[in-house]
């Protein structure tokens, strides 16, 4: 069932990342168009949501511990995405510029643009984005920290101002209202959940108008954008699946079915948008970025079903 939940939503995806692309190659769509999408979800449309998803959803304690799970493990995560990042470009021979960004790429990915609309239809009620908004939290504390310090080739530190905006405020708060079991009136929670609810489709056109404007032809001929999408898409979560699984069991910590497969398939998502943005302003490589982004996503529609397949394998 969920299997057939996620190849129905990625349909629904791909549909709008058509008509995204459509716009951008008639010029509907310009760039100042795609800028203003990227802003209107990431400050307006993506805070509604998580705000008014936490403020739904009923208070309780396993809820509370599961998302502090998914917290803490995202780091664990990233830490081993950041060391076969690094392998894998060293093997590869690849260039500093591109070693950062195929580094970068193997550690975050789509998680906002994608992973949101893809565990609300996955696990309606909140859940879903609750415990994607866990590990968000955890990977934008190290996107614009080290990633930024990374692609700057150490010229740029002040990546800590940049957590504090109101994605981070909205999680934050929503946290809050969690543990503190605090109601909110429900016309607010109906009105902001109802904008939030445009972050899925919005996205996907975003997505869609981007890919077609990034200039792909030469990017997507580069063989690390393949090995890269192997390590991410497929390697590294049934690898991380194995291990978390195992270790939950020796330190006897059982976390929530929901809870365990959107740690691991946020970890199975595409490329992160993002560090194309950041690859053209400090100075990455851009053009490998690009196709990563490419690749991976249009990768994605087949390996995200098998990863939520092989979980529920894993989970008996």
């Amino acid at each position: 069932m969920g299997s057939e939940i996620i190849i129905h939503q990625l349909l629904i995806f791909g549909v709008l990342m058509v008509i995204g692309a459509i716009g951008s190659h008639f010029g509907a769509i310009k760039d100042d168009v795609k800028d203003f999408l990227a802003h209107f979800i990431i400050d307006i449309t993506l805070p509604c949501l998580i705000f008014s998803t936490f403020a739904r959803i009923d208070s309780n304690p396993s809820l509370f511990i599961n998302g502090l799970l998914v917290f803490v493990f995202t780091f664990l995560y990233l830490f081993i995405a950041f060391l076969i990042g690094s392998i894998s470009s060293r093997l590869q021979g690849l260039s500093s510029e591109s070693t950062s960004v195929h580094t970068l790429h193997t550690m975050f990915g789509n998680i906002v643009f994608l992973g949101y609309p893809l565990f609300d239809a996955l696990f309606p009620g909140g859940i879903g984005i609750f415990y994607a908004a866990a590990y968000q939290l955890a990977s934008n504390t190290i996107t614009f920290t080290y990633g930024i310090y990374r692609l700057s080739a150490g010229q740029n530190k002040s990546g800590f101002k940049r957590l504090l905006n109101i994605n981070t405020f909205a999680l934050i708060l929503g946290f809050g209202l969690i543990a503190l079991n605090i109601k909110v009136p429900e016309f607010l929670t109906d009105a902001l959940y109802g904008l939030g609810r445009a972050t899925s489709p919005l996205s996907m056109v975003y997505i869609g108008a981007l890919l077609m404007g990034l200039g792909l032809r030469q990017s997507v001929k580069s063989l690390s954008s393949y090995i890269l999408s192997f390590n991410k898409l497929l390697m590294i979560p049934v690898l991380i699946g194995f291990i978390y699984l195992w270790f939950f069991k020796v330190v006897d910590i059982n976390p929530s079915r929901e809870a365990f497969i959107v740690l691991i398939m946020q970890m199975a998502m595409p490329c992160q948008t993002i560090v194309v943005v950041m690859s053209k302003r400090y100075g990455g490589n851009y053009q490998l970025a690009a196709g990563n982004l490419f690749v991976s996503t249009i990768l994605s529609v087949a390996t995200l079903p098998l990863i939520y397949f092989f979980l529920s394998w894993l989970l008996g």
